[in-house]
């Protein structure tokens, strides 16, 4: 065979094996692109990081998510941290999180989850999904729609128990407890407020630094990614404006307890003035007939004793028949 096939031969074998490589490395990247991955602060810790692990980890330490909540940016990526109160408690944390979230994925470190937010169950079939489609999309999708249903739920009822409450003080149903139930109330719903708020911050802010990112020819987050959070903002200043709507009608309930209680209170004085005024002239009457003159003509007639209770009487009923037709009571 002449020396010029055997180098065609050659030189093609080895642009379709470079061929087939580049393929390859290319499928690889596309693989690793839009994963997901959820673990927990101490996995993390132990475990061998790669570089995004690793930012995620130094900025784990150095935010300090316990007591701030929020998102900043990286050269290719956002980080940042959120947390969720459970009770009434604004001091004690139950759910706390970390995520790093960009064109490779999204990692989210669990530090703390007594409120149950994040289950090991439900997220592990979230994990390490790859980039097929709209996969990353779908999976933060499954986690913030958690969080939102989460929210609405609790909303939904405590509307449904200040509505409650709201009749029982209407229809005078009013309980000693009732200050302590509405305080308690105001408290959780502070607590919610300012939750969903600080959330609401970290979206805005992830929309807010990839519109900047891309004014500067830029970009963070995939198209669909993007897409997500603004709907999700949306959504979450629809949840925070029930939650504000709620705390206006906790002020409105309490001026309704308040006009209950004053009603209440004016209506036994008036019970009070009417007894009062009722026995007014039975004290004039005994204070006439007790000063037992000589002169009094009541004082030696046989019938002068049930002459003074017949009096008392006929005064307590001319009262009473007049205070009726005045509609005093």
């Amino acid at each position: 065979m002449p020396w010029n096939l055997w180098h065609f031969f050659y030189i093609k074998f080895y642009q379709s094996k470079a061929y087939y490589i580049r393929k390859r490395m290319r499928n690889m990247q596309e693989d690793k692109s839009g994963k997901v991955q959820f673990i927990s602060l101490e996995h993390l810790a132990e475990k061998k990081r790669n570089s995004r692990e690793e930012l995620l980890f130094q900025s784990i330490r150095k935010l300090e998510p316990v007591y701030w909540s929020g998102v900043r940016m990286a050269e290719d990526c956002l980080y940042g941290a959120f947390s969720f109160h459970e009770g009434q408690n604004p001091d004690g944390r139950a759910s706390i999180a970390a995520f790093l979230l960009g064109k490779e994925g999204f990692i989210l470190a669990v530090l703390e989850d007594e409120g149950g937010i994040f289950p090991r169950k439900e997220l592990s079939g979230m994990e390490n999904h790859d980039a097929g489609g709209t996969a990353m999309e779908d999976t933060l999708e499954k986690l913030f729609e958690r969080l939102l249903e989460r929210g609405q739920q609790k909303t939904e009822k405590m509307e449904q128990y200040l509505i409650e409450m709201e009749h029982e003080i209407v229809s005078g149903r009013i309980s000693r407890n009732r200050n302590q139930n509405i305080f308690e109330c105001k408290r959780t719903l502070t607590v919610w407020k300012n939750d969903y708020g600080r959330f609401l911050n970290v979206v805005e802010g992830i929309n807010g630094l990839e519109q900047k990112k891309n004014e500067g020819k830029g970009q963070v987050l995939t198209e669909e990614s993007a897409c997500f959070f603004r709907v999700y903002e949306n959504k979450l200043k629809r949840l925070t404006e029930e939650t504000q709507f709620l705390y206006e009608e906790l002020v409105h309930i309490r001026e309704a307890l308040d006009a209950a209680l004053s009603y209440e209170q004016n209506r036994i004085m008036k019970v009070f003035t009417t007894v009062t005024t009722i026995f007014m002239p039975l004290s004039l009457i005994a204070g006439w007939y007790g000063m037992n003159f000589t002169g009094m003509p009541e004082l030696g007639w046989k019938y002068g004793y049930a002459f003074a209770g017949g009096l008392s009487i006929l005064v307590i009923l001319a009262c009473i028949w007049f205070f009726k037709k005045k509609k005093l009571f």
